[in-house]
């Protein structure tokens, strides 16, 4: 009968991935709710041993040594505890055993009940902290349902939740579907852990970069920070930490292998790999790509930037609602202005009907960041006397004109 017992352990053990430990426990919970239904009172200091190599299972229970014996639970007489220990005497404490087999059947089947509880509970338990070491992973799923605000994931041993502000826009989340998601976060619930999912957090984007390119897991490349617009455009800073590897093509990998399959996860979304630069300037031009740059003025102090680019380049610059130019903000930390040359041409024409403006000073004033009429009035006067060719006449003018353009 004990064998049996072993061998059902076992099994448990195996199926339910509990170690000896564990139910250990779980045995020790039972047995004292069945001594509890039997004799009315828990145990003091109930220990379960089980012998591995004669295949038995001995329970004990600490009794108190008495002359006269009132509470046959809890006491045990003087005469019986030597038999136990030679040495016991009065007022001590020893281990008697005790066999399960004599509980009731009503003693017993809380047993049972107790035991299956803790199995339920302990399995809860492991699957909990086994989802909380994933937390802030990538994880493989299948989608199982579609609700109104969120999607139910089967991820396996337990089902993610992918709630709608986590979801990808424009995405269609069908019924049997493949996913991979980042596991945003892992709470400890009644019915087990609850595994909240997201494909918009820029960290997904981070994770998928190092699933595919192992140059960033051996730490050759770095990707500095992750910025996203879910669904519509991301730009993924890299710096590599070699000079003989190429961050960005490794990233895109041999005919853009590499970033097809994490593009593939994202669902349209458009991904740009920016190479990172210690040089404000040389950084704000790589951050604005798709596109070209052809010239770039910055102002370390305000942190502002001015950019000017061609005028097929302009709306590949902002991008659509403004996602390309946001982007490059977050991602920089700098205020950038945007200008195409035929908006500065248009902003600066004013200036070429004034006396003594011809297109020598014209060049001075924008070498010296004077690209509009804005520009201009920022700098007042004495901006405007810092430029080579001008002086205080025709700063007055040229001032007195540009105040007339922006009112």
């Amino acid at each position: 009968m004990q064998s049996d017992f072993f061998s059902l352990l076992e099994s448990i053990g195996r199926e339910k991935g509990l170690s000896r430990e564990i139910l250990i426990k779980t045995i020790r919970e039972a047995l004292s709710s069945a001594y509890r239904k039997k004799y009315g009172h828990r145990p003091e200091n109930l220990r379960v041993i089980l012998d591995e190599k004669e295949k038995k299972l001995h329970v004990l229970v600490a009794k108190r040594v008495v002359e006269e014996v009132r509470n046959a639970s809890r006491e045990i007489s003087l005469e019986e505890a030597k038999k136990i220990d030679p040495d016991a005497k009065v007022g001590d404490k020893v281990d008697v055993e005790i066999n399960p087999g004599d509980f009731s059947r009503i003693a017993a089947s809380t047993g049972k009940y107790v035991m299956m509880q803790q199995i339920v509970e302990r399995e809860r338990d492991l699957l909990y902290e086994e989802f909380k070491k994933k937390e802030g992973e990538i994880i493989s799923g299948t989608v199982r349902y579609r609700a109104n605000h969120f999607i139910l994931v089967d991820l396996g041993k337990v089902e993610g939740i992918l709630p709608e502000r986590e979801q990808l826009p424009k995405k269609r989340y069908e019924q049997g579907q493949r996913l991979k998601a980042y596991i945003l976060r892992v709470t400890r619930e009644s019915k087990g852990p609850r595994v909240v999912l997201s494909q918009t957090h820029p960290n997904f984007l981070r994770k998928l970069f190092e699933l595919e390119v192992p140059e960033i897991g051996e730490k050759i490349v770095e990707i500095k920070d992750v910025r996203r617009d879910p669904g519509r455009r991301a730009k993924v800073v890299v710096k590599s930490r070699d000079e003989k590897v190429d961050a960005v093509g490794a990233c895109v990998g041999v005919r853009g292998t590499r970033i097809r399959a994490i593009l593939r996860e994202l669902d349209g979304e458009k991904v740009d790999i920016i190479r990172y630069s210690e040089d404000p300037a040389t950084f704000i031009k790589n951050s604005l790509k798709p596109a070209e740059v052809k010239e770039i003025r910055i102002d370390e102090n305000s942190r502002k930037a001015k950019v000017i680019v061609s005028d097929d380049q302009l709306s590949l610059a902002i991008g659509t609602n403004g996602e390309n130019v946001k982007l490059a903000v977050k991602l920089t930390g700098w205020q950038i202005d945007i200008r195409s040359d035929k908006q500065i041409e248009e902003e600066m024409n004013f200036l070429k009907s004034l006396p003594g403006v011809g297109d020598k000073m014209l060049s001075s004033l924008r070498e010296a960041g004077f690209l509009t009429a804005k520009d201009i009035v920022r700098g007042g006067m004495e901006g405007l006397c810092q430029v080579k060719g001008i002086g205080p006449k025709i700063a007055g003018k040229i001032l007195e004109e540009a105040k007339k353009i922006i009112r």
